[in-house]
């Protein structure tokens, strides 16, 4: 798609974007890979940025749709998961300069922590800078400490969010509108670049603390944690009840955009043994691959979207699970 001015507002839906598109596709599924590849890449290096970027790369190339990177603000003492070291915003960034086709998301963008215009300006130049690959998944975050660190009540978070998120849509998709909030107020300025697209396609992490009913209203998608497949079915069910009729009620039932996608992250530890049934469940599983076929058949099956597979439990090399996944995973979905 043609870019717009950085400065005039496009036309062009935000579903007409690459990552977008990519990543999502009614009735299909798409494998995505969580960072870091390797377990402990970034808290512990076993080797350098450049070898986490060939890893990308060779996603890339085996068509993996979409990468995802966690907002951890602060290193909690007690929580025993460093998660994301570096910061999104610039990660992302660096990485949208070493790829061209793969989807750059976060899950999620902690966004009670965020100041909403910055997170406006922030979203909308990585949109630009990584030519409409940016998905931007948000949540309202779980680690207790951060929100006294950061000034917030986490009892008011719920709040925060839905109002951060308001100024945010309206920052990103207006031009000179006074915006006002319990936070600030904006007025005679707005916020540059605007988006490629309309929107930058906003995605809901989790419950966020909100109705389904609000997910589907106020976001393009959802990504959800790995649930066992009949669980899953039903949200999956639930979900699409409150889309659709959120677009009848809006009047964009049968177009584009009542397409809202559903995605979830999985743990893999792929066993060596192509047979090897599956143990585990609880955030995903140890199997061979060809139960992993089956079960990915499965969840396209209940309408899942997208998979978000992490390594970071995996007793095996993460390099080797990326290589049969694309040898063979990926060729046995289409």
């Amino acid at each position: 798609m043609s870019q717009s001015s950085l400065l005039d507002r496009s036309d062009a839906p935000y579903w007409s974007l690459p990552g977008f598109k990519g990543a999502f596709r009614e009735g299909e599924l798409t494998l995505g890979l969580t960072l870091p590849v390797e377990e402990d890449a970034e808290e512990n290096p076993k080797d350098s940025l450049d070898n986490q970027v060939r890893l990308i790369q060779k996603a890339e190339a085996g068509g993996f749709a979409a990468v995802w990177v966690r907002d951890i603000p602060l290193r909690v003492e007690t929580f025993g998961d460093v998660g994301q070291v570096y910061d999104p915003w610039m990660y992302l960034s660096y990485l949208s300069s070493v790829t061209s086709t793969i989807a750059l998301g976060t899950a999620a963008i902690v966004v009670p922590l965020a100041h909403p215009l910055l997170l406006a300006k922030r979203a909308a130049t990585l949109d630009r800078l990584s030519g409409g690959r940016f998905l931007m998944g948000v949540a309202t975050g779980d680690r207790p400490e951060e929100f006294p660190a950061f000034g917030i009540d986490k009892g008011e978070r719920d709040e925060i969010f839905r109002e951060n998120i308001a100024v945010y849509r309206k920052a990103t998709t207006t031009t000179y509108e006074p915006i006002k909030w319990s936070g600030g107020k904006m007025g005679g300025s707005d916020v540059v670049p605007t988006p490629q697209a309309t929107e930058v396609p906003l995605l809901a992490t989790g419950s966020c603390l909100q109705t389904m009913e609000w997910r589907a209203e106020h976001t393009h998608g959802w990504l959800m944690y790995h649930k066992g497949l009949e669980v899953q079915r039903q949200n999956v069910r639930n979900w699409r009840t409150v889309v659709s009729d959120w677009a009848d009620r809006t009047g964009v039932i049968g177009t584009p955009a009542a397409f809202k996608p559903f995605a979830e992250s999985l743990w893999l530890d792929i066993h060596p043994d192509p047979d090897a049934p599956a143990s585990g469940g609880n955030f995903g599983y140890r199997l061979g691959r060809n139960a992993l076929i089956e079960l990915l058949r499965s969840q396209r099956e209940v309408g899942i979207n997208h998979v978000m597979v992490n390594f970071r439990t995996s007793t095996r090399p993460a390099e080797e699970q990326l290589d049969e996944l694309i040898s063979h995973v990926i060729p046995a979905l289409d």
